[in-house]
């Protein structure tokens, strides 16, 4: 699956030398797998979130939710599908909660492919309960707390209750037309408020990171207990006004700027979705049936994780792949995932190349 880039196993077999389509029967491995109920992808993922979520530090955990349209388009009777992303075509949609703690390391907390037509399905609110019940149950507690960070389509109020319930805090960029509980509007309410203050925030800006200034306000809500924080990016146009619901405690420019700094490190994982889809091909493998649907789902999401802590960590191994997948030390070069995910190939093909040679009696030597 990873070597050929793609789960399509016709794929696969057409991108075999003649000599060696007599060693296809391997593949009907990748079949038997994908059926097989003993290996189900609930017991994947879970490995994948122990394994990854083992690792983390800090008395301070962000926990950032997405929702992600997972687009079938030319799909007709794959099980479950519905109508989802701005296009409203066919597809599922791919709950998932990353978790961030202070040195960087990434997580994966819980996951779940939304499927709106399947058998047993509630609603999409209780999925997002399900998500904050999960990451809570497995790295919450010990001293740690959880601070939940989403963009709009977390703006609920059960989301909000659920989260101050559990003890936790959050941060999440709010819809424009809610209204307050005090039977304010929003608009109203940042109608009146001065953003008086200055501050800078780090943004990826034409390809790289740099510092950016940003205006501030902030004002306490909801009878005091939360507070609204709006954010203006001049260097972002239309797309830089952030208003940003908050638990956090805000009582002055400092707070107010590490509820910003909070919101933006989302922005950061936003590339995680980008090399799930563009890199992993999340969108264009084609399986049949739900469970095995779910089932690359969970292995691509394992990998996801484990090739963005390899980027993030750096180190020997991290050289080798990027020297593998064609780095070579030119000063505009970038090191990326998709460069990584070009190595890891690479050195999984030499592994197989090297078993191969050494079943022939070849003593795994190419030379």
């Amino acid at each position: 699956m990873l070597a050929s880039r793609s789960v399509r196993v016709s794929e696969m077999a057409a991108a075999l030398p003649p000599s060696h389509g007599r060693l296809f029967h391997q593949a009907k491995a990748l079949y038997r797998f994908l059926s097989n109920p003993r290996v189900g992808w609930e017991g994947i993922l879970q490995r994948v979130c122990e394994e990854s979520t083992a690792a983390l530090g800090g008395g301070e955990v962000l926990v950032l939710l997405d929702l992600s349209p997972v687009s079938k388009p030319y799909a007709r009777a794959m099980e479950g599908l519905g109508r989802v992303g701005k296009g409203r075509r066919p597809g599922y949609e791919l709950l998932t909660a990353l978790a961030l703690d202070p040195e960087g390391r990434l997580a994966l907390g819980y996951a779940h492919l939304v499927a709106y037509r399947e058998k047993g399905f509630v609603s999409l609110p209780r999925e997002v309960e399900k998500a904050v019940e999960g990451v809570r149950g497995r790295i919450g507690g010990r001293g740690r707390r959880l601070v939940y960070v989403a963009d709009r389509g977390f703006d609920d109020r059960k989301v909000f209750s659920q989260v101050l319930g559990l003890g936790e805090g959050f941060v999440i960029r709010v819809y424009r037309d809610r209204k307050l509980e005090e039977g304010v509007s929003l608009k109203e309410a940042v109608a009146s408020l001065p953003l008086a203050s200055r501050g800078e925030v780090r943004l990826k800006l034409g390809g790289r990171y740099q510092g950016v200034g940003v205006r501030l306000g902030w004002r306490e809500v909801e009878g005091r207990r939360l507070s609204l924080v709006v954010c203006r990016v001049p260097a972002l146009g239309r797309r830089g006004e952030w208003w940003l619901l908050t638990s956090l405690p805000v009582r002055g420019r400092e707070e107010a700027l590490r509820v910003v700094e909070v919101y933006r490190k989302r922005w950061e994982v936003e590339g995680f979705f980008r090399f799930l889809k563009a890199g992993l091909g999340l969108e264009s493998f084609q399986v049949r049936g739900l469970l095995r649907i779910r089932k690359v789902v969970a292995i691509l999401l394992g990998l996801a994780v484990w090739v963005w802590e390899v980027e993030r960590a750096g180190g020997p191994f991290k050289e080798l792949l990027l020297r593998l997948g064609g780095k070579v030390g030119l000063a505009s070069e970038r090191d990326g995932l998709y460069l990584l995910l070009r190595g890891l190939v690479r050195w999984l093909n030499h592994l197989a190349t090297q078993e191969f040679l050494e079943a022939e009696g070849g003593g795994g030597s190419c030379g």
